[in-house]
C-alpha cells in the first residue's frame, strides 16, 4: 500500500482504511488460491470499478492492473501526464505509464514477474479487446488464461461498512439533486435546463456524474412514459410532468433515485394512480429484500403493477451498472435471471408502471441495502409527487 504521502496529500482524495484494503486483498487472494491462480490481470476504462476496488485509482482513460497472489500490484495507465494525479489517488505505490499501447508493457511485466508459465485470471475479460486476449495467448503459449471476473464480482457485491458509508454519501448527493429540482423547476424551462440543475446540485459537494435520464410530457396528453437517455429542447408548461432516473457517484460508488415532479398543477388522476402503484410496488419489493430472497420472490412482489391495470417497460430491480441481476415485472420484456440476495448487497428498486397504450408512465425508486428486516434505503428524499413552479 502507498505509505509515501504526507499528511496533507492523504487528504486530497477519499480513501478507505488499510484494514479495508487488507480485507479486499485477502478475499481476492483466497479466491485465487482456490483456483491455483498466480496473478490476475484487470483491463479497465474510464471509471473502472474493478481497478478502483484494488487500487483506489478512478481511471479517466484505459488502464490495466496486475495483482499477484503474492507481492505488490501495479497500475498501468494510458496517458503519461495522468501519472501525478493517478499516484495521488492510488494506494498502490507502483503506478506507471504503459506507453502508446498496453500489451508490450504488460507482456514485459508478466515476464519480469516470472509468470510466463503461470495461471492468470482475466477480469473484465468480456470487455477486453479480442486482440489483447489473443496476443497474450500468443506471447505466452505456456501460460493459462482463465476468466476470473465472476469470482471477482461475487466478492465485490457484498459491501463492507466502509463501502456503505460511501454509498450513503452517493445517496445524499442524489437527494440534493431532487431537492434542488423541487425548488427550481417551473414552466418555461427546457429539458437541458433541467439537466443543468441536476449537475449544479452535487458537483460542488464532490459528486461525479452518472446517468441523468430525464423526460417531460403533458399529463393530459402524454407521449413519453420512461425517462429518456438524451434530453431535448422541449419546454415545460403548466401541467407538465418531469420523470427522472438519476445516478450520482461518490468516489466510484453509485446509488440511483427516481422521482416525478408535477409542474404548476396537481398530478392528474392517471399520474396519481401510476405513482400510487409504483410506491406500493417499491415497498412490496423493499420488504422482501432480505438475505435468501430469490428472483422469483422479488418478481412476485411486483404484482401490484399488473393488478393496477398497468404494465412496465424498464427493469424493476437491478444491481451495479443496471445488472447483477436485471429483473422485470411479470409483464416486462426482461427474462428471469436467477439470483439470491445476501446481506449488505446493494440493489436498486425502480418500478416503472406505464399505461398499456404506452403513453403515460413514471419511475419511482431508490437504492437499498439488503438487511434481515428488509431493504434499508440509502436516500432520505421523500417518496412524494411535488408540484413545482
Amino acid at each position: 500500500m502507498n505509505n509515501s504521502f504526507s499528511g496533507q496529500d492523504k487528504d486530497l482524495f477519499p480513501r478507505f482504511s488499510q484494514t479495508e484494503y487488507a480485507r479486499r486483498y485477502d478475499a481476492i487472494r483466497e479466491a485465487m488460491k482456490k483456483e491455483s491462480i498466480d496473478a490476475i490481470l484487470i483491463s479497465g476504462a474510464r471509471g473502472s470499478s474493478e481497478v478502483a476496488y484494488l487500487s483506489n485509482y478512478l481511471a479517466q482513460s484505459p488502464c490495466w492492473l496486475i495483482f499477484p497472489r503474492e507481492g505488490e500490484g501495479t497500475v498501468f495507465i494510458h496517458f503519461f501526464n495522468h501519472q501525478p494525479c493517478a499516484k495521488a489517488q492510488s494506494v498502490m505505490d507502483d503506478v506507471r505509464w504503459y506507453g502508446p499501447t498496453p500489451l508490450p508493457t504488460i507482456a514485459e511485466e508478466i515476464r519480469k514477474r516470472g509468470l510466463n508459465k503461470a495461471k492468470i485470471g482475466l477480469v473484465s475479460m468480456r470487455g477486453m479487446a479480442y486482440g489483447h486476449v489473443t496476443e497474450l495467448q500468443r506471447q505466452f503459449p505456456d501460460a493459462e488464461f482463465i476468466e476470473f471476473g465472476p469470482q471477482f464480482g461475487c466478492i465485490r457485491r457484498v459491501r463492507s461498512e466502509e463501502e456503505l458509508a460511501y454509498l450513503r454519501k452517493s445517496g445524499y448527493l442524489t437527494d440534493l439533486a431532487c431537492e434542488v429540482l423541487e425548488d427550481k423547476l417551473r414552466p418555461g424551462m427546457t429539458e437541458q435546463d433541467i439537466l443543468s440543475i441536476v449537475y449544479g446540485a452535487y458537483i460542488k459537494n464532490g459528486g461525479d456524474p452518472g446517468i441523468h435520464f430525464i423526460a417531460t410530457t403533458n399529463m393530459d396528453n402524454p407521449d413519453r412514459f420512461v425517462p429518456w437517455q438524451k434530453q431535448t429542447s422541449r419546454v415545460l408548461e403548466k401541467g407538465s410532468v418531469v420523470i427522472t432516473e438519476l445516478t450520482v457517484s461518490y468516489w466510484g460508488y453509485s446509488t440511483q433515485i427516481h422521482r416525478p415532479f408535477a409542474i404548476g398543477k396537481e398530478p392528474s388522476p392517471t399520474y396519481r394512480k401510476l405513482f400510487d402503484a409504483a410506491y406500493q410496488c417499491y415497498e412490496s419489493v423493499r420488504k422482501v429484500c432480505k438475505p435468501g430472497t430469490t428472483s422469483e420472490q422479488i418478481i412476485a412482489a411486483t404484482s401490484v403493477i399488473e393488478d393496477s391495470g398497468f404494465t412496465s417497460y424498464d427493469s424493476v430491480f437491478h444491481g451495479e451498472a443496471g445488472k447483477s441481476p436485471e429483473l422485470g415485472t411479470k409483464s416486462a420484456a426482461h427474462p428471469l435471471e436467477r439470483w439470491t440476495l445476501e446481506e449488505n448487497m446493494v440493489h436498486v428498486i425502480q418500478p416503472n408502471p406505464i399505461t398499456k397504450d404506452f403513453k403515460a408512465g413514471l419511475q419511482l425508486g431508490a437504492a437499498v441495502v439488503v438487511k434481515p428486516h428488509g431493504g434499508e434505503p440509502l436516500h432520505n428524499y421523500p417518496f412524494k409527487f411535488p408540484v413545482c413552479g
